[in-house]
């Protein structure tokens, strides 16, 4: 058995409908809220190139700070340190000078890779540059100080070189430099965290995603814990080495 059903014409429809019809149009164009279109653009390739980029800075920074304070083990075995200290130049103005030095560097580091990012590749990192900009410096200290550490604990010159980057790279890989931690397994995500490279990635992530750069104190604190810790353990590394007139 077939049924069909005829839809009534337009004329057909009782009058009583195109009156409501009506009324409910007027009423809502007096609404007094508007419907209005807007088309968003898609962030999240900016966010994963600005990512990659920042992961290897890290790395560059890291390398950079290790080839500089490299710098102290080459003038020991040249003398050229013993010569300094005939002068009136201490121990700790000449280190200092060194982390000063560094420091400098990775400045101009990260503002030549910030400019071209913005003015050359147009990459927009959804957030201000002055805040990418400190939290990279935040990180720069701590690279300072591993890299004295790694270079207190080598024996010359050919040994640092070799140690940089078994330290660096690892470190970066475990951190997430070179991909999303969270491609990486649960126990290498949390051990992550123990790396200032995580946290600093970790702050840029927290403020692309709206975050403000006040409620990040904790990211701010635990990267300046991780500088202090390295320079400390610098410092009793050095001094000990002075009292026991050994190189390093």
């Amino acid at each position: 058995m077939n049924t069909s059903i005829i839809w009534p014409h337009w004329g057909d429809w009782p009058t009583g409908n195109n009156q409501i019809f009506w009324q409910m149009y007027e009423r809502y164009q007096q609404a007094p809220f508007r419907l209005s279109v807007h088309s968003l653009s898609d962030t999240a390739k900016q966010r994963g190139v600005t990512y990659q980029t920042i992961g290897y800075l890290v790395m560059i920074m890291l390398m950079s700070a290790g080839n500089l304070t490299e710098i102290i083990i080459k003038e020991k075995e040249e003398r050229a340190y013993s010569r300094l200290l005939t002068t009136p130049i201490q121990a700790r103005t000449y280190v200092l000078s060194n982390i000063v030095v560094n420091l400098l560097i990775m400045t101009a580091q990260i503002t030549v890779t910030l400019v071209a990012m913005k003015n050359i590749f147009h990459i927009h990192p959804n957030i201000p540059m002055w805040q990418m900009a400190l939290v990279l410096l935040l990180f720069s200290l701590s690279a300072i100080g591993l890299s004295l550490i790694t270079v207190m604990f080598a024996n010359s010159s050919a040994s640092a070189g070799a140690l940089q980057p078994l330290v660096t790279v690892p470190t970066c890989m475990l951190a997430g430099c070179f991909w999303p931690v969270e491609l990486m397994p649960k126990f290498l995500q949390k051990a992550a965290y123990f790396m200032p490279q995580r946290w600093a990635l970790d702050f840029l992530v927290k403020l692309q995603e709206g975050r403000s750069f006040g409620s990040l104190y904790l990211h701010m604190l635990i990267l300046l814990a991780f500088a202090l810790t390295f320079f400390l353990l610098a410092v009793y590394k050095f001094s000990r080495s002075q009292q026991s007139g050994q190189f390093v």
